[in-house]
């Protein structure tokens, strides 16, 4: 039985500084992300907050501090 699709490629070898530069830029993505995310919550909030969708940032402290 013969191998159809031929000789396999080298393998690549990933060195210490390709792996590093990959960890350091995905955990700065997903800092970055994170951020954006928290902006885009954050404007949310403030918006249902100004139309009065949300409770005052009053009335839930005396609702959690309340008997």
């Amino acid at each position: 039985m013969s191998n159809e699709q031929g000789p396999l490629p080298p393998r690549e070898r990933l060195s210490a500084g390709t792996a590093f530069k990959a960890g350091f830029f995905g955990a700065f993505g997903v800092a970055v992300f994170s951020l954006l995310l928290t902006l885009v919550v954050g404007v949310v909030a403030l918006v249902l907050a100004a139309l009065g969708v949300l409770p005052g940032v009053a009335q839930l402290f005396q609702t959690v501090t309340g008997p």
